[in-house]
């Protein structure tokens, strides 16, 4: 027999097994992108998770903005009870000097717990994800405070006010005793 009578079976050209072999490969890469895939969606899943609870977090801050708020109008409130006492304070002598410097005093303190108050809760809003439960127990407690320090201003106030009509009752009796001529009584 002569070659050139048995048929063989023809050889695969070095194109197509080159075709097969990068088959084969985008196969595997496809597979790998497969896996990528699966594990992103469950990354996916962890960063929608993440994402409502910094919505949670979220409502909440609005809850201490708000009463941030309200303390920021009591300050207010504060600050134009604190004119009309100057305003007082300005027709009265020099013994109340002192008066004067302890509502300088305070007026420095209230703003100086106001700037530290606010700089805390930007500290506090940028790291929320450990320290929420801190951060509400500070907030708390700086509420109070400032409720304290509203208390204690009413009551100075209170006082000052009635420092002051008693004052000006005396000064009443000597302009009234010196214009009948008599001497005053106090």
């Amino acid at each position: 027999m002569s070659d050139e009578s048995t048929p063989e079976a023809p050889q695969p050209s070095e194109m197509a097994m080159l075709r097969a072999e990068m088959r084969a490969g985008f196969q595997s890469v496809e597979k790998r992108f497969d896996d990528v895939d699966r594990r992103l969606e469950g990354h996916d899943r962890r960063f929608d998770e993440v994402d409502r609870r910094f919505d949670t977090i979220d409502r909440r801050l609005e809850g201490h903005d708000k009463r941030f708020d309200e303390v920021d109008q009591r300050f207010d409130e504060v600050d134009r009870r604190f004119d009309e006492v100057d305003r007082r304070f300005d027709e009265v002598d020099q013994r109340f000097a002192e008066v004067d410097k302890r509502h300088v005093t305070m007026d420095a303190r209230i703003t100086e717990e106001e700037a530290a108050t606010r700089r805390h809760i930007d500290i506090v809003a940028e790291s929320l994800r450990g320290s929420l439960n801190v951060v509400i127990d500070k907030t708390t407690a700086t509420g109070e405070k400032v409720d304290r320090l509203i208390a204690s201003n009413a009551t100075e106030h209170a006082a000052f006010l009635d420092a002051l009509t008693d004052h000006e009752v005396r000064i009443t009796r000597l302009e009234t005793a010196r214009s009948k001529g008599k001497p005053a009584t106090t």
